[in-house]
């Protein structure tokens, strides 16, 4: 079986997820990690014997033998970090946003193209099997008949963070699935927003989207409300489902009636990591979460911004 040399750039709180899946894929070779605190490079020492911790990640980029990084980093940084793997040769994958605008994704994209190279963003539900069932079900099923809406529930509390807002931070992963499950992207978007713990940065967000096939979502994303939820409601002609993002549990809602649909919970971030490597390995594999993706998500997030600053409709 081939392997092939990846190394993690950012091993914080979540690149050190992304470490410890990928010590665990065959396919892969973890050669080395990069991070600005020099406590979480020796972490990966002790915890998984990884010798190469650099805190300039253009020393990783060096290593000629490199084949691809995972990008971990603060959102800021995503572009310029990315730029300069493109330019040394790697494939990508980063951690949403691809950027914070829309213009700089679009270039990374094209770099990628240019450089022949995989530039895959972490829409990691795109890898959850709850989500994959209810993506085959209204496909190649119809099972739900015509579909109404979706409502997307995102929250938890969580602390103010100075260098993001909870659009950048969820508002991703909402549009990404609405994309998943439906086949299309929005051509209306209006959005309310607002900080309450600190004088900008929104911490509490309410998106509506309009698509071209009529149906309605409603995304509810929040900083503020305690239990923590990652929950989708699609409601449908003939049936509606509830599905459970984290706990990979979908129950159809039919006459009154339901049911619980069986799924095999998986482990996402490990079948991202499997399937990054598939991509740039294996002509035959497309990127299920493409850079072009990824530019689409800020897109939409431009728009909703733009609604809540003009408070209006924006047509996209």
């Amino acid at each position: 079986m081939a392997r092939y040399n990846v190394g993690v750039i950012g091993v914080g709180y979540w690149g050190k997820k992304l470490v410890d899946e990928f010590t665990k894929v065959e396919e892969a070779r973890l050669v080395g990690v990069s991070d600005l605190d020099e406590k979480n490079l020796q972490f990966c020492a002790d915890r998984h014997g990884i010798k190469n911790g650099y805190t300039d990640y253009r020393q990783l980029l060096a290593q000629k033998d490199l084949h691809a990084v995972s990008i971990a980093v603060p959102n800021a940084m995503h572009y310029a970090v990315c730029k300069d793997a493109l330019e040394a040769g790697k494939h990508v994958l980063v951690e949403k946003p691809i950027t914070l605008k829309s213009t700089e994704g679009r270039e990374l994209v094209e770099l990628a193209d240019k450089n022949k190279l995989t530039l895959s963003v972490g829409h990691i539900f795109r890898f959850n099997n709850a989500l994959s069932e209810i993506r085959r079900m209204i496909g190649k099923e119809n099972h739900f008949g015509k579909l109404f809406l979706m409502e997307l529930n995102w929250h938890n509390l969580e602390k103010t963070f100075h260098d993001r807002d909870v659009l950048f931070d969820l508002a991703p992963h909402m549009f990404d699935i609405q994309n998943y499950l439906l086949g299309e992207w929005p051509v209306e978007v209006s959005c309310i927003a607002a900080p309450f713990r600190r004088r900008e940065g929104e911490e509490t967000a309410y998106v509506i989207s309009r698509f071209k096939s009529g149906i309605i979502s409603m995304c509810n994303i929040s900083w503020l409300i305690p239990k923590k939820t990652r929950q989708i409601f699609i409601a449908g002609e003939e049936r509606s489902a509830l599905i459970d993002a984290v706990a990979q549990k979908v129950t159809i809602y039919e006459s009154g009636y339901t049911k619980d649909v069986l799924i095999n919970p998986n482990n996402t971030i490990r079948d991202e990591l499997i399937h990054f490597i598939q991509s740039f390995s294996d002509p035959q594999t497309a990127t299920k979460n493409s850079g072009v993706i990824g530019v689409k998500t800020v897109e939409l997030i431009e728009a909703a911004k733009l609604s809540m600053k003009e408070g209006r409709v924006v047509r996209i």
